[in-house]
């Protein structure tokens, strides 16, 4: 009888754990995502609800929408913004055509040349502040690579990075020389994976080699396109390292972007709901922004 039960035991043991296997396996992984994001998003959305004072001892006062209906009339929020939105579109889409020319010109010679491809990722393998520091060095007014060039060409010195007209181009630069090799390699992994027979048809029909871009290489292409705009997309609208330490946000707030706002925000002006606020809107719009171009990818396949 004791050897019965404890068979039944046994039994209804193993059964109960094969049927809870993959609740216990993904256990440590829920575990680490609720605490890393699930806690912090709920904190925010709070905070962004309430009114916190910079004293501790003084309670959390409920303040609706108070904070997003500030995003309306807050001029240094819409400078950050029209920042961002330009950074994004002029960084993004020069490293994307950079990255896809190259792709098509070192197409068939980068495949062989494997030591070509690691030089390629250094620098995306290298951390923002390491990034954001040597370009500093570079564009520094007197002692700097760039302006010595500059001298030995008889070209005029720039303040560069320290200058209105030029300090979101200094950035944009910068951006450029350390992701464009991502979008290269990305491009060029697409163009290794496309199939032979459509390009011998159309050689075949008299079609041009850009006819053969236009209809066969872009098409085949656009999944990888919309993966790779997607994820620089993304980045860039938290762009926070590369401006902090090489600009500061400046001169005359021209590279003032909203991460770098919502940092100010936060611990120089000691408002945290308010930078909570700032911190889902972009959270929001770049959920809706990824949602609306995933769907219009879809939609034009």
């Amino acid at each position: 009888m004791t050897v019965s039960v404890g068979a039944k035991f046994g039994n209804s043991f193993e059964r109960w754990f094969e049927l809870h296997l993959r609740v216990l396996m993904l256990a440590p992984a829920m575990l680490v995502l609720l605490t890393l994001t699930i806690f912090p998003s709920i904190y925010m959305i709070v905070a962004a609800a309430t009114r916190i004072s910079p004293n501790p001892d003084l309670p959390w006062q409920f303040a609706g929408a108070d904070n997003f209906l500030r995003l309306l009339t807050d001029e240094q929020f819409h400078v950050g913004l029209w920042n961002t939105l330009v950074f994004t579109v002029f960084a993004v889409g020069t490293e994307f055509l950079l990255g896809l020319g190259l792709a098509l010109l070192l197409d068939r010679y980068v495949r062989r040349l494997n030591f070509l491809k690691t030089i390629l990722m250094l620098p995306m393998m290298l951390p923002p502040v390491a990034v954001a520091i040597t370009w500093k060095l570079i564009y520094e007014p007197q002692f700097g690579v760039l302006n010595e060039i500059m001298f030995r060409l008889g070209l005029p010195l720039q303040a560069w990075a320290g200058d209105v007209r030029l300090a979101m181009f200094s950035v944009i630069v910068a951006d450029v020389w350390q992701w464009t090799p991502f979008m290269f390699l990305l491009m060029l992994a697409g163009l290794a994976s496309l199939p032979d027979e459509p390009y011998e048809a159309a050689a075949i029909d008299g079609a041009s080699a850009w006819r053969q871009f236009w209809d066969l290489t872009l098409p085949f292409l656009k999944p990888v396109i919309a993966i790779a705009l997607l994820l620089r997309i993304m980045d860039a609208l938290r762009l926070f390292d590369l401006v902090f330490i090489l600009t500061g946000g400046g001169p005359a707030d021209r590279t003032k972007t909203l991460s770098l706002y919502i940092y100010q925000v936060a611990y120089r002006f000691a408002d945290p709901s308010y930078a909570a606020a700032i911190s889902l809107f972009v959270l929001f719009t770049t959920v809706a922004f990824s949602t609306w171009f995933i769907k219009r990818m879809r939609l034009a396949d």
